[in-house]
């Protein structure tokens, strides 16, 4: 059996970034979703944390070789007001850089845009990061959007969209080990904010209860994000599908589709 190590940046009293979104909040969440995706799939998963804790870097260092990891991976999310997804390896490239390809390859399909693969050295010429540069095995840090950026964080203000992210990682790592990514697994997780109601039939008018809800090009959240809602506003559906655990409702306005757990019928 594969065994993958995921570190879930920050906790605690150490919150990682902030702005938009608490770092170690939306980490802990894409982390969750990415070893359930595994976990589904016969791949051993060991957490550095799964809850809301202090921990430390040398800590995840020691479990990830303890645990005998095949690949490991530390989930993190940026700050600084730049836009899009990075993602460290190692700078001898090999394996670990293999693992980075793949896992951008589906952020990409997200609709989230890429800031490419990237290396770090340390003065003396070996990768800066310890979680990569210590590990036994091949590791990246994944850097999924910018919590101060009011764009960027909105691709990852709701459980589905972190659930998404983490699932993306999941493929990656997937590909990486050669191991076949069927249609089963985990049920998706159901959202925080359910609807009062959502509607049944075409025509129906509903109201945003959320401060930002994404509208994607088709329905499901792997459908690029085509705009943000965050007037609360009322709209008309004039078609719905379910996927991934949603039902989602087609504006008439054309812009696109909105999960409709997140509205209630106007």
């Amino acid at each position: 059996m594969s065994k993958v190590y995921i570190g879930v940046g920050h906790g605690g009293s150490d919150s990682g970034a902030a702005g938009y979104l608490i770092e170690k909040t939306v980490n802990l969440k894409m982390a969750q979703a990415c070893r359930d995706y595994l976990a589904a799939r016969g791949v051993e998963v060991l957490m550095s944390r799964t809850t809301d804790k202090d921990q430390v870097l040398t800590t995840r260092i020691r479990e990830c070789n303890q645990f005998d990891a095949d690949l490991a991976l530390d989930v993190h999310n940026n700050a600084g007001n730049g836009d899009g997804f990075e993602i460290f390896h190692s700078i001898v490239g090999g394996k670990g850089q293999v693992l980075a390809k793949n896992i951008e390859a589906e952020v990409v399909k997200l609709g989230q845009n890429s800031r490419g693969l990237k290396t770090r050295t340390n003065s003396s010429g070996s990768d800066y990061f310890g979680f990569i540069r210590q590990t036994q095995c091949p590791a990246v840090i994944c850097e999924g959007v910018f919590v101060d950026n009011k764009q960027d964080s909105a691709q990852a203000d709701t459980d589905a969209e972190c659930r998404a992210f983490g699932e993306a990682y999941a493929k990656g790592v997937l590909k990486t080990l050669g191991i076949e990514d069927t249609t089963g697994g985990a049920p998706a997780a159901k959202p925080t904010e359910p609807a009062a109601s959502a509607p049944s039939k075409t025509g129906s008018l509903v109201q945003v209860t959320t401060d930002a809800l994404n509208i994607r090009s088709g329905a499901g959240t792997s459908f690029q994000i085509t705009g943000v809602i965050r007037d609360r506003g009322t709209y008309t559906i004039v078609d719905t599908k379910k996927a991934g655990g949603y039902t989602w409702g087609k504006l008439k306005s054309g812009a696109g589709w909105i999960a409709l757990e997140y509205t209630k019928q106007a």
